[in-house]
């Protein structure tokens, strides 16, 4: 192994141990997602979830035998898989609302709507970019595999409940950009999609013609009709290009 290997595996090995430890790096979200207007409360949501989520993340990761340093396929060791991770996001919810405990219904609101959206998924990856390459970086490598450990269960109701937060209160959701991806705008549920189309976050016809499945739960709950998608597919796409819209997989 060369200098440069050797030096490269120490360092990862230093941020994993003490990361784990809660003992985490300083992200400047404001490089990291330059194109986007953060104010203190996004700044405060994002290093509130960060400091929760990555310790946790780690302890998961190290029971599964999942080395988020290498891009090999995640292979999982050994049964009861979603019971750790039931059990791993509870303890996630318990840290997130002891530390969000002294916070302000803005900066509690931006935590909950970001987790619903794969706000925890964003920390982890903006840490692991952070620890493999330096400052203001997000890692994009085994992004599928992450989200499907890190992307949070919990009910919409059931997470306002926990963070002290009026769910259907008229507050702003924001999108984060980097490079030329649009990140938390994915949900976790069904449940969550139609609850930002209340919210007024979506529209019902155009959310659906991203994604059939969230279409379906749409029409069956009455927030828009087949005609409705129809007519806007229409008047984006007067010409019928298949590629104008492609369909995409809105949920976790």
């Amino acid at each position: 192994m060369n200098s440069s290997s050797l030096s490269s595996d120490t360092s990862q090995q230093f941020f994993r141990q003490y990361s784990a430890n809660a003992l985490l790096p300083q992200l400047n979200w404001q490089n990291i997602f330059v194109q986007s207007n953060l104010d203190d409360t996004h700044l405060n949501a994002l290093n509130t979830i960060y400091q929760a989520a990555v310790p946790l993340a780690l302890n998961v990761f190290h029971e599964l035998n999942f080395d988020v340093f290498t891009p090999t396929a995640y292979q999982p060791q050994g049964l009861g898989l979603f019971e750790k991770l039931a059990q791993q996001e509870q303890k996630f919810l318990d840290v997130l609302e002891a530390e969000s405990a002294h916070l302000d219904h803005e900066t509690r609101h931006h935590m909950w709507s970001m987790l619903l959206r794969g706000g925890a998924v964003l920390v982890f990856k903006a840490w692991l970019g952070h620890v493999k390459g330096g400052e203001s970086q997000l890692d994009k490598t085994q992004f599928d595999e992450l989200s499907d450990l890190l992307f949070i269960k919990t009910r919409p109701a059931q997470l306002a409940q926990r963070l002290r937060v009026d769910a259907n209160g008229m507050l702003d959701h924001i999108f984060l950009m980097h490079e030329n991806d649009v990140f938390l705008d994915h949900f976790n549920s069904l449940e969550t999609a139609a609850l930002f189309v209340d919210l007024g976050v979506y529209d019902a016809a155009f959310l659906s013609l991203r994604d059939d499945r969230v279409a379906e739960y749409l029409k069956s709950k009455g927030y828009v009709t087949q005609e409705q998608i129809d007519d806007l597919q229409c008047a984006l796409n007067p010409l019928y290009c298949d590629s104008l819209m492609p369909k995409q997989d809105c949920l976790a």
